[in-house]
């Protein structure tokens, strides 16, 4: 569910309830304010830039001084407790529309700007509605463009423009994949942290160096506002998913970062799956997580995109012919080419296919050696949409471990 549905709801149903302190629109009795512009600050503040990001959606934010008198605010806002913003679903006359004549174009109140302080408070939605409510002179700073939709598209941008789908997704499966039933581990971000623990593995060599680089400028805009980075990985994997070809994934929202490598796992021995290993490894490790066979060998398709880096892996060499698109090539690859063993220069082994030049992993070719595997590399060679629907819900399954209880479905 998109966070669209929900404003929509919302923006139906708040007339009613703008007296009850659980108000998300600011109008009427909840608000009574005057539109005599003499009211308003006596200049807008231009909007304040962080410099020039590329890839990302104008961001900055403005400050907006508001006395109340005789008429209405007249801003709607999506209100939900859990957030730290109230973002802006649209303008509907009052003090609002009257700033907005005579504010510059960047000053202006609208749809997908959000409020991020009130009277000084911060973080705390609840906190920040009430003052709008209470207090006579409300002194707003406004970010520009920080919605679901702007962060979305913002995505979708640095994607296109940096081809790095396959390391998002990789960064969501390692930040995930640590977790273990009744050994703990979540998906906390806590790769941000390079003095020590999930930062510093082996096994996620690039991850806090490239990725967390790629996503560096949407990181600077939205979080800790209005996502966290735990949210922002999972939701650009999914982005990422999509946009290569595969299923549209729901993403839900509500993890918590970790605040230090304190807080995140230790060592990733029994937690992450080796390449160099086989059926049983693969078992071992991805079956206290609560995934079946079935899972594994849908979680292994993931493999049709992207490419193994010898500085990072020690395996070289990309599994499919089009590692640019998600779909069931992996399987049909897997199933339909001979592949001869090798060792890479890292000293690593691997299985190569002298024609294309493909390559699959040892953990790969142990899903076609181990029967029960093979069956699902079969049925999802022949049905593509077997694989989706199966990915998906295992790839689900591996985002929430840990986490399940705490998560909504809007951002």
């Amino acid at each position: 569910m998109g966070n669209e549905a929900c404003c929509a709801a919302k923006a139906s149903e708040l007339d009613k309830e703008a007296t009850t302190g659980a108000s998300a629109l600011l109008s009427a009795d909840a608000v009574q304010i005057s539109s005599d512009t003499s009211k308003l600050g006596a200049s807008p503040r231009p909007v304040q830039l962080v410099g020039d990001i590329p890839n990302v959606s104008q961001q900055g934010s403005f400050s907006v001084r508001l006395e109340k008198g005789g008429d209405k605010l007249g801003l709607d806002v999506d209100y939900l407790a859990e957030r730290r913003v109230l973002p802006i679903l649209a303008v509907t006359g009052g003090l609002a529309e009257a700033w907005n004549k005579i504010a510059p174009a960047a000053s202006r109140l609208g749809r997908g700007d959000s409020i991020v302080e009130v009277n000084g408070l911060r973080g705390n939605a609840t906190s920040m509605l009430e003052a709008c409510k209470n207090d006579a002179i409300l002194n707003l700073v406004v970010a520009k463009a920080l919605s679901h939709d702007n962060l979305v598209e913002d995505i979708e941008r640095l994607i296109k423009a940096k081809k790095c789908g396959p390391i998002l997704i990789r960064l969501s499966w390692h930040d995930a994949g640590v977790f273990i039933r009744g050994k703990g581990g979540c998906p906390n971000a806590a790769m941000r942290f390079t003095d020590a623990g999930e930062g510093c593995w082996g096994a996620n060599v690039g991850l806090p160096t490239v990725a967390l680089r790629l996503l560096g400028n949407i990181s600077k805009k939205y979080v800790p506002d209005l996502i966290s980075h735990a949210d922002l990985w999972a939701l650009a994997a999914n982005i990422a998913i999509r946009l290569l070809g595969g299923p549209t994934i729901q993403t839900r929202f509500g993890r918590q970062d970790a605040v230090s490598s304190a807080e995140g796992v230790s060592s990733n021995v029994g937690r992450l799956p080796d390449g160099d290993k086989g059926a049983a490894h693969l078992r071992a490790v991805l079956g206290p997580k609560g995934l079946d066979d079935s899972e594994i060998v849908a979680l292994s398709g993931a493999h049709t995109v992207g490419q193994c880096h010898i500085e990072r892996s020690g395996f070289d060499g990309h599994w499919t012919e089009h590692p640019e698109k998600f779909d069931n090539a992996y399987f049909r690859e897997l199933l339909g080419k001979t592949y001869s063993p090798e060792t890479t220069k890292a000293g690593k082994p691997q299985h190569r296919h002298p024609g294309s030049g493909t390559i699959m992993l040892p953990s790969d070719i142990a899903l076609m050696e181990d029967s029960a595997f093979r069956r699902h590399v079969e049925r999802y060679a022949a049905d593509q949409s077997s694989f989706f629907r199966d990915f998906t819900n295992a790839w689900v399954k591996l985002q929430e471990n840990g986490v399940e209880d705490m998560l909504r479905d809007v951002l």
